[in-house]
């Protein structure tokens, strides 16, 4: 990769991710507390939490969209994907920011799309600066992950187009690579399997 690398990440779900982060901190605190004063089989409730926690950061801190002149790189929850500019046909919305290839369609769990209950920060009508007029799909709309993402990656895209940096032709010869968090899908099985014989034993 290149020095000129940007990052992409959800300011819904970093806040998220942290607001559980400091209820889990609260509920350990509280379960030590009462394991120290009362019994240590209270400690057993340390094994769910430290799911709970894991499942936080795999879900919601660690996704992210990273990009160089390249290739874009999508932080998924249990693996990674990066896929060469070369490949790349289209930058969709429609459930979550997609990356479009002629073979696959690589979507980004760090951008969602807007649900029923998740409208544009900025309102029903938020448009892009592209926008002009007529429909646009919620997805794409600015003050929502999806619209934002689009928005900055497909400037980039069309950047690296217009200077001639993505060579073409190789759409068809080009591969994605796919990387698994091996470490953190074992830790999660660990975890979620003491958590059973944990809560029976409280």
């Amino acid at each position: 990769m290149t020095d000129d690398v940007r990052l992409y990440r959800s300011t819904t779900n970093t806040v998220i991710a942290i607001g559980a982060w400091v209820a889990v901190t609260a509920g350990a605190a509280l379960v030590v507390l009462l394991g120290a004063t009362r019994s240590t089989q209270q400690l057993w409730a340390l094994v769910p939490l430290a799911l709970i926690a894991l499942l936080v950061g795999e879900l919601f801190w660690r996704p992210r969209i990273v990009w160089d002149e390249q290739s874009i790189t999508l932080v998924n929850p249990y693996a990674t994907t990066t896929v060469p500019w070369t490949m790349v046909v289209d930058i969709d919305t429609r459930f979550a920011l997609t990356v479009v290839t002629p073979s696959r369609r690589y979507r980004s769990s760090a951008a969602p799309a807007a649900g029923a209950l998740t409208m544009p920060r900025g309102g029903r009508d938020s448009l892009g600066p592209d926008q002009k007029g007529g429909v646009l799909r919620k997805s794409d709309a600015l003050g929502t992950d999806s619209g934002d993402a689009a928005y900055i990656i497909r400037g980039a895209w069309h950047r690296l187009v217009e200077s001639e940096s993505i060579p073409l032709g190789r759409a068809g010869s080009d591969r994605a690579r796919v990387h698994v968090h091996v470490t953190a899908l074992a830790l999660s099985l660990l975890l979620a399997a003491a958590t059973v014989p944990a809560l029976l034993n409280l």
